[in-house]
């Protein structure tokens, strides 16, 4: 799953599938979902951090400084975070519509997404919070361009992802759509790495829903990839995954 770091957890769209009246409430009052949405991330992520500091350090479960320096980037996001995040989100929004028309059917919304949102925060920490030693965060945009080549202009859509050193791969890029020229040959690089990452992978295709893994092995950290032909790998995955759970008062291992 992808890092608590790496964006909201949940889109405009994942709220409508919980609230289907949610897009409609947010036009007529005039509510950026978007803003509530990261509103409602930075809560979350408080609330996660304060259960984190509240644990003493253990193997690579860190506490004190070094855990307010770090604040939730080592944090997995799962299904049950995923949930508490979008309860959250529309408790914040129905508060606000509350509060620009005293309408009692608001209000009750407010009560009703508050009241789920505190049961989906307690169904997290009993699942338990999914940390990783080494996180890496989502990739930045792909970095396209062209080269040399003899392939006949292509509109291609690209995402990369970076790699650790024990093999766990961060979260794939939003896709970059570029137009290459006849007689030439797509390129793509990484941009910066970050600390963690010791090389990255690449997936290309000709629609969004196609994209799959470019590389056999991933790249080098500053290399840069030129497609010969695209070839049918696997898709982009959901990010890293948890190495260890902080549950209450109890640290467990993952498996």
């Amino acid at each position: 799953m992808a890092l608590l770091t790496d964006g909201n957890p949940n889109d405009t769209e994942g709220l409508r599938v919980v609230e289907s009246a949610i897009l409609e409430v947010a036009r007529v009052e005039g509510i950026d979902l978007n803003a509530k949405l990261c509103l409602a991330t930075e809560e979350v992520s408080e609330d996660v951090l304060d259960m984190l500091l509240g644990h003493a350090p253990a193997a690579f479960l860190i506490g004190g400084e070094q855990r307010r320096r770090l604040g939730v980037a080592d944090v997995v996001v799962s299904p049950q975070m995923k949930r508490w995040q979008a309860l959250h989100t529309l408790a914040v929004v129905y508060r606000d519509a509350y509060n620009n028309q005293l309408n009692d059917r608001y209000l009750s919304k407010w009560d009703e997404y508050r009241e789920l949102a505190r049961g989906a925060r307690e169904r997290t920490y009993g699942f338990g919070i999914g940390l990783v030693a080494a996180p890496i965060p989502r990739a930045g945009a792909a970095v396209v361009g062209m080269g040399t080549g003899t392939a006949a202009g292509t509109l291609y859509y690209t995402q990369v992802s970076w790699v650790s050193a024990s093999g766990q791969e961060g979260s794939a890029s939003l896709p970059t759509n570029f137009q290459t020229s006849d007689n030439s040959a797509l390129t793509v690089a990484a941009g910066i790495a970050p600390a963690a990452a010791v090389g990255w992978n690449v997936y290309v295709g000709l629609t969004l829903s196609t994209v799959t893994l470019q590389n056999s092995a991933p790249l080098g950290i500053g290399a840069t990839f030129t497609l010969a032909g695209l070839v049918n790998g696997r898709c982009p995955g959901d990010g890293q995954l948890a190495e260890m759970f902080v549950t209450g008062g109890r640290i467990l291992r993952r498996g």
